[in-house]
């Protein structure tokens, strides 16, 4: 490919990934359509360089930005809002996990150990059979 790496453009595509908010499929229909275009346009141009191909298609940032504007700001809210829902719903059930995981071992160390109270050790109580000294 040139002077242009393999890793290099992974690199700008996993850039450009990054900055679109889309759908799943809409950015990898995307990424593959600019991915064949990135590699015609190498192959035309043997010695292209990352600056020449981000001269040709663009930034990550840039790309990122004219995608943005040219979708529907409520395809872009309902992806926003999806993410933070999935994000609180992951917090919370591993919130609920922990304190499963916390009340199971105070569980079994109570089972292990039994259970201590506290109180006054008076002659009527050992004379019930309250307490052994």
């Amino acid at each position: 490919m040139g002077r242009v790496t393999d890793k290099e453009l992974k690199n700008y595509y996993s850039q450009i990934g990054r900055l679109i908010l889309c759908g799943r499929k809409q950015k990898k229909d995307f990424l593959c359509q600019l991915k064949e275009n990135v590699e015609e346009f190498v192959s035309d141009t043997p010695e292209a360089t990352m600056e020449d191909i981000e001269k040709a298609f663009g930034t990550p940032e840039s790309i990122g930005g004219s995608f943005i504007e040219n979708t529907d700001s409520i395809k872009i809210k309902k992806q926003i809002r999806l993410k933070k829902f999935l994000v609180i719903a992951v917090v919370i059930a591993l919130i609920i996990y922990a304190l499963f995981v916390v009340l199971s071992l105070i569980d079994v160390h109570t089972e292990a150990y039994g259970y201590f109270e506290e109180g006054f050790l008076t002659v009527g109580n050992m004379l019930k059979g309250g307490g052994v000294l």
